[in-house]
């Protein structure tokens, strides 16, 4: 009885992030492209970004590494089918939110949510600093959309990372409040 009990916490957790996840990526297509920051990181990256990474943080922090692995899949195939990014980049970036949250999971409960992040933050953009221009390149794209895809998943990466741990830092302490007693 206990087991299905948390077994449905799980999945309804689970539910919970993907439908932010897929709040947030509606939400950032609203944004209008030319609000750019530098080059081709624009307003719309760093706001979904940040929303993405704060959801799969906060839902690994309280629902487990495998809510926010699950939730970061869903993330990367929904951004592909939403034309949110090339779906030719869903799989590398799945394996992305894997390693941010497989990072942060541990790290967080071994040192500190700060640490988690930053390294978290750090893998996954290198990752996908390295990956995605030879996906890009393996799947054809004209050298000037590879370019520019390439630089969106460089450093933007790590800057969107961070500010979704930050405010996955001011999230938390509410979360876990309302949080005891309910699982």
């Amino acid at each position: 009885m206990k087991r299905n009990r948390k077994l449905t916490a799980w999945v309804a957790f689970t539910a919970m992030g993907a439908a932010l996840v897929t709040a947030a990526q509606y939400l950032g297509g609203l944004i209008p492209d030319i609000a750019v920051i530098f080059g081709p990181f624009s307003v719309r990256q760093l706001i979904t970004g940040t929303l993405v990474n704060c959801v799969l943080l906060v839902f690994t922090a309280r629902a487990g590494l495998a809510s926010g692995a699950v939730i970061g899949v869903l993330s990367a195939v929904l951004a592909g089918l939403l034309g949110i990014s090339q779906l030719v980049l869903s799989p590398v970036v799945a394996a992305g939110n894997a390693i941010l949250c497989l990072v942060y999971w541990f790290l967080e409960e071994r040192m500190n949510h700060i640490s988690g992040v930053i390294a978290g933050a750090a893998l996954k953009c290198g990752f996908l600093w390295l990956t995605a221009p030879l996906v890009l390149s393996i799947a054809g794209l004209p050298e000037k959309q590879a370019a520019m895809l390439s630089i969106m998943f460089s450093w933007p990466q790590f800057v969107t990372a961070l500010c979704g741990g930050l405010l996955a830092w001011s999230v938390l302490p509410r979360v876990r409040r309302r949080q005891r007693g309910n699982i």
